[in-house]
């Protein structure tokens, strides 16, 4: 279909083309057609491609309508009269028109990242020609009956298509020889082409039908119409694609001097041309200082809009840093990081944040290293699936985890270097958190140590894999064992008593936080057997235990001697004394 749609693009502007070279009579026509289907063409790209920030395309297309309007009007009056006043009109709507256009295609996306060096370049560019029309080309051109005035308006529109050619260029050496680049440059080339050829015809005594003006600016409008068709069109104004690891540095200040230096050179070439004698190049003064004006406004803007983010981005910091300092779980830190990145995202913009503290052990080396952004299918599958609304997530290594926050490429970029710090206070919280949970634990238990060092009751701690953290010297009276370290609780007791073992830690596990009790009977390396009563208290909540409290107390003699107990009590009854002599009779 796109070929189909390409195919007939060009074969009615051949159409048009043909009847501009053939019946010069019918020039307004011809131009009125070529300026139609260049036009549509763009609005066809538009609909098909559905490219990101459109209204760059829009903008182009209203320029080709724009310029298609004053070629029209020019061919309805005769050469001889020069241009009438609605060409002029329309001609030199097209520059802002164009000019809104590039600065969307300029802004940071697929193609270009940055715009302030392309803004400092065209100011000094502009300021240079500017330069050179006034005090070397302008003196030098007054022929063929055309007056100063008319050639400063000329040098006025080659100002603004060397402008136009200069970002067309710029984007086609951004994007990797973008293909729709391309041909916006080859259209620039063609409308600069066109107005020189324009301004020589015109020295010669006027513009004849179907020459190189009318061939260049048949090439603008074909190669900005068939830039529209093509799929990469949509890549001109996209989010840029690709892992970034840090952001863009800022600029030194170079930058606006050279701009401030520009837009005060039109001014003052004005005012020595008003006190020196006739005012020559009025138009083409106006017309640079505007251009090199409206850059310093884009560039004041740029830098504003930059300002702005900076010092929200730094107070969000500062509370954020408040909060992690107070933080005593991972919990809360995981919470003081997605409210603050929250706020350091552009106010509205689609996001989501995921903290993983569980799969940091099967994560690439490349997801710990410096915090970049990345494609989400290059991520772990199980967020890529739940990321799957975004095309681009950021990666922030913490010290126990990832952060990952996903979010349009251009948010994401503003954002980086303050995530980068924010993850780094972080993980400095959490390993501030570990730090003192490790070492209440050691005080803990060097407290149950002292406690229990001549107790006879057995006390041990259990971490969440179920692993003896601590265990009391009381153990070898009671098991006579001593648990290797590392040890479990399943593996210190004999294999036949590891059921019950099981089944009492699971009831512990599963229920309510409190405490469970059993009996055991448990084997002893000598093959003796010892009786215990077992209390399980869930303490994985405390934040100073952190694990589950296992008591046991020895009740073999207990037990023994409550049975001696009750069999001599049920020995000393009649019934028990009738059953001895009955059993003493008959034996």
């Amino acid at each position: 279909m796109g070929q189909r749609i390409t195919a007939a693009y060009v074969a009615l502007l051949a159409a048009f083309l043909t009847v501009l070279l053939i019946a010069p009579q019918y020039d307004s026509v011809a131009w009125a057609g070529i300026g139609t289907c260049g036009a549509v063409a763009v609005v066809a790209g538009i609909l098909r491609q559905r490219p990101e920030r459109s209204g760059a395309w829009w903008a182009l297309a209203a320029a080709l309508l724009a310029m298609m309007v004053g070629d029209f009007a020019y061919g309805t009056v005769p050469q001889s009269t020069g241009p009438p006043p609605l060409a002029s009109v329309a001609y030199l709507l097209m520059f802002p028109i164009v000019a809104a256009a590039l600065i969307g295609l300029t802004r940071q996306s697929a193609a270009l990242d940055d715009r302030s060096r392309l803004l400092d370049l065209l100011a000094l560019g502009c300021a240079a020609l500017l330069a050179g029309w006034v005090f070397i080309g302008g003196p030098r051109l007054d022929v063929g009956g055309v007056s100063a005035s008319e050639w400063s308006i000329q040098a006025a529109y080659t100002l603004g298509d060397v402008v136009v050619l200069v970002v067309t260029v710029r984007l086609v050496t951004a994007g990797r020889r973008n293909p729709a680049a391309i041909l916006l440059a080859v259209g620039a080339a063609g409308m600069l082409v066109g107005d020189v050829a324009y301004g020589i015809a015109q020295a010669d005594g006027g513009l004849a039908p179907g020459g190189p003006a009318d061939l260049a600016y048949a090439v603008l409008y074909a190669a900005w119409g068939a830039a529209a068709l093509q799929p990469s069109m949509a890549q001109l104004t996209a989010p840029a694609g690709g892992a970034l690891r840090r952001g863009r540095e800022p600029g030194a200040g170079l930058g606006m001097i050279v701009l401030l230096v520009s837009v005060a050179f039109a001014p003052v070439v004005l005012l020595v041309q008003a006190m020196t004698g006739e005012v020559r190049d009025g138009p083409v003064i106006a017309i640079g200082f505007g251009i090199t004006l409206a850059l310093l406004v884009i560039r004041l803007s740029d830098a504003v809009g930059k300002h702005a983010g900076a010092l929200r981005r730094e107070q969000a910091l500062r509370r954020a840093g408040t909060v992690l300092v107070g933080a005593t779980d991972a919990g809360a830190v995981a919470s003081a990081v997605r409210s603050a990145v929250g706020t350091l995202l552009p106010d509205d913009a689609p996001h989501d944040i995921v903290l993983d503290f569980s799969l940091t052990d099967l994560l690439p080396l490349g997801e710990l290293s410096a915090p970049r952004i990345v494609p989400v299918a290059d991520i772990a599958p199980l967020w890529a699936e739940r990321f799957d609304g975004f095309d681009h997530v950021m990666v922030c290594p913490l010290d126990a985890g990832v952060l990952y926050v996903a979010a349009e490429r251009e948010d994401l970029l503003t954002v980086l270097d303050a995530v980068s710090v924010l993850a780094g206070q972080a993980a400095l919280a959490l390993a501030r958190i570990s730090l003192t949970e490790a070492a209440s634990r050691r005080d803990s238990d060097d407290y149950l140590r002292a406690v229990t060092e001549h107790s006879n009751d057995v006390v041990l701690v259990l971490d969440d894999d179920e692993r003896l953290r601590f265990t009391s010297p009381s153990v070898t009276d009671v098991l006579g064992i001593w648990p290797t370290p590392f040890a479990t609780l399943k593996e210190i007791v004999d294999p036949e008593d590891r059921a019950q073992v099981a089944r009492t830690v699971e009831r512990a596990r599963a229920g309510e936080r409190g405490s469970t009790r059993d009996t055991w009977s448990l084997a002893r390396p000598d093959g003796t057997r010892v009786l215990v009563e077992v209390v399980f208290r869930d303490l994985r909540d405390d934040r100073l235990v952190r694990g589950m409290v296992v008591t046991m107390r020895d009740v073999t003699e207990a037990r023994r001697h409550e049975h001696e107990l009750l069999r001599r009590t049920f020995g000393d009854t009649a019934a028990a004394q009738n059953r001895d002599s009955s059993a003493r009779k008959f034996h």
